[in-house]
């Protein structure tokens, strides 16, 4: 009379004292039962003998039945109501574990865990956080801003709005897309609470289990994590000056057929570099010819360090083919939580209906103050003046490198964005430096967490952005001071082992 359903969530166990729970209440198994042996229950029901012992331990625990060595499990009555009977039903707390659907540990990995210790220490140079300077914020032009949209449209702010976003919002992203040469209307844009989300829709809209998904290596930690966790099979292409290795790439596609291709084609994170041009029209040519969509990642599209900014990936598609991704986190305050999706309109009405699921729509007030703080001017003001701090900071952290930065170590100068990419000595490992580092209070991000497929044990990546100038000087000079250190102990060990080789007896 038991059915077990093994598609459940619940473990069967549990199923098998339910039932049985079920029976016993309603008078269907009467007291003095007799239930079938472990064994036997175990074979009838297809299952192992231990999850019956465990479904009958639960039964005997709310004290619906006894073991009796040479007379097995019966069933006894209990009390029900304050009636008298011979055991009182017990309860116990859930076991939240037993209920959770498994995930992908990504995510846990202790290297990170440490990472974020080490961030909340009051005395460490930070160079891991990829954040705005906070003392930066143009935090007196957003206040006015938000004043003005409370005391004049204040009523329409504070109630819903589509699930899409505040349409005059969504027309200033579309307009400020079109001067950067891309072809967007407000109908193409979908407000998201952080780029992040709009990462976590494409992947709950297009991926499945076992999906490929082609990215850079390295590539964004979190995009990484949210394609890693849907499931998907993630098949790394490595860099060069240039950006993505298109010859890598192309054999993928023949050999595959990814669903997506991810890629920072701008200032990219976390190795700083910029695809050139030549090469993305090359890169919209093979997505077309294999029919591959592709998600173009641009949180520092604007915070560039030249006179001409890169155009996007999305200004040079014409077919439709590139969904755009980019954030207010990185050009204004992280603590917004606000970015935008840009792509074809059946695009953008899927991630709509999947957004919905999950928060309706964005703080309409946070939507109504951005918008008002772009409209006045205020955003190409700030990003004005962080531009030239940041080129400052940058160019602070690349001096320091040459000055106190040991023999073998190498980087790629960026021309834009918050990162810059290092590879360290020969031999030298960046966990190794990490800890060492720590004991310096210099905070910095090992390679190997950007990679999806393995590598980055010799390479770092340093943020320039929120250390000011003098900073970046003294943390840099520590972060060389403790590199020079773990180069000398790992001399110190070869030489010995050395030593210890040629005295061994020859036998």
């Amino acid at each position: 009379m038991l059915h077990l359903d093994r598609d459940s969530r619940t473990p069967l166990y549990l199923q098998i004292r339910n039932q049985l729970r079920e029976m016993i209440l309603d008078g269907t198994l009467s007291e003095g039962s007799r239930l079938l042996p472990e064994r036997k229950m175990a074979i009838a029901l297809g299952v192992n003998r231990s999850t019956v012992v465990n479904a009958y331990r639960e039964l005997a625990a709310d004290g619906l039945v006894e073991a009796h060595v040479g007379r097995g499990t019966t069933v006894c009555r209990p009390s029900i109501g304050g009636a008298p009977g011979r055991i009182a039903l017990q309860t116990r707390p859930l076991i939240w574990n037993e209920y959770f659907v498994p995930r992908s540990e990504e995510g846990r990995d202790p290297l990170l865990r440490d990472l974020m210790a080490l961030l909340n220490r009051t005395d460490t140079i930070s160079f891991a956080a990829g954040t705005p300077a906070p003392e930066l914020y143009p935090l007196d032009d957003f206040r006015e801003a938000m004043a003005h949209v409370l005391d004049t449209v204040g009523q329409t702010l504070l109630q819903p709005c589509p699930v899409e976003g505040y349409y005059p919002l969504r027309q200033i992203i579309a307009r400020r897309m079109v001067k950067r040469g891309a072809t967007v209307r407000a109908e193409n844009v979908l407000i998201v609470t952080g780029s992040q989300q709009g990462l976590d829709l494409i992947a709950r809209a297009f991926l499945r289990a076992g999906d490929e998904v082609v990215m850079e290596a390295p590539s964004y930690l979190g995009a990484l994590q949210i394609f890693g966790a849907a499931g998907a099979r993630l098949l790394g292409v490595p860099l060069d000056e240039e950006g993505m290795r298109l010859d890598v790439l192309e054999n993928i596609l023949i050999r595959y057929r990814p669903k997506l291709i991810y890629t920072l084609p701008t200032f990219q994170n976390p190795s700083g570099g910029t695809m050139t041009p030549r090469r993305r029209l090359r890169l919209l040519e093979l997505a077309r010819r294999h029919q591959v969509p592709i998600v173009e990642d641009d949180p520092y599209g604007e915070l560039y360090y030249t006179d001409q900014p890169p155009s996007p990936l999305l200004a040079l598609d014409q077919d439709g083919y590139v969904i755009y991704l980019s954030t207010f986190s990185k050009i204004l305050f992280p603590g917004l939580r606000l970015g935008w999706v840009a792509a074809p309109r059946p695009v953008i009405e899927r991630l709509s209906q999947i957004k919905q699921l999950a928060d309706l729509h964005c703080s309409t007030l946070v939507q109504g103050a951005v918008h008002e703080f772009c409209q006045r001017g205020a955003l190409d003001k700030h990003l004005d003046h962080v531009r030239d701090l940041y080129r400052q900071r940058r160019d602070a952290m690349l001096v320091s490198l040459t000055e106190y930065g040991p023999a073998g170590l190498e980087w790629y100068e960026p021309q834009g964005g918050f990162n810059l990419w290092c590879r360290l000595p020969p031999g030298s490992k960046a966990r190794q430096l990490m800890a060492e580092a720590a004991r310096q209070s210099v905070a910095l991000v090992p390679g190997e967490v950007f990679y999806p497929d393995g590598g980055g044990q010799e390479e770092v990546r340093l943020n320039f952005s929120c250390p000011p100038v003098a900073l970046i000087e003294e943390g840099v000079q520590r972060l060389g001071a403790a590199l020079t250190t773990l180069m000398r102990r790992r001399k110190r060990e070869e030489l010995g082992w050395e030593m210890e080789v040629e005295t061994q007896p020859i036998v």
